[in-house]
């Protein structure tokens, strides 16, 4: 996983492209996938993401509905909203409930991994000098 996270202007206007690694994009995928599925109050869903229908917004930049095998990694294509929301999955994942070692096999990852990659998005769009 590198160090960073790039946030560029997207083609669209309001678009942003985050230059992901490979491990970064599976774990963005993972913790949204995670996050749908453990997650049955539609209002902590709103409460997290911004909006409660945020999660299917994310299925088609993060490839949700392909098999792990047929994923292809790479930049990941937002606007704000869905960017705000696939923040607010990664920094309030971590506060689930549930042991370190149950945790690692739900998400795939540690707490702090999770955590890490919200700062890069965070530090990344700051970087960035992109309006909202």
């Amino acid at each position: 996983m590198t160090n960073e996270v790039e946030i560029r202007r997207g083609p669209e206007d309001g678009r942003y492209v985050l230059m992901v690694d490979d491990s970064q994009f599976h774990l963005l995928r993972r913790a949204v996938v995670v996050f749908s599925y453990q997650e049955e109050s539609a209002a902590v869903r709103a409460l997290v993401t911004g909006a409660d229908d945020a999660v299917p917004g994310l299925a088609r930049p993060l490839q949700l509905d392909a098999s792990y095998d047929d994923v292809v990694p790479g930049p990941v294509e937002l606007t704000f909203a869905q960017l705000h929301a696939v923040y607010g999955i990664l920094t309030s994942l971590p506060t689930v409930d549930w042991a370190e070692e149950e945790f690692v096999e739900r998400v795939g990852d540690f707490r702090e991994s999770i955590l890490r990659t919200a700062r890069l998005l965070r530090s990344g769009l700051l970087g960035s000098g992109l309006p909202v």
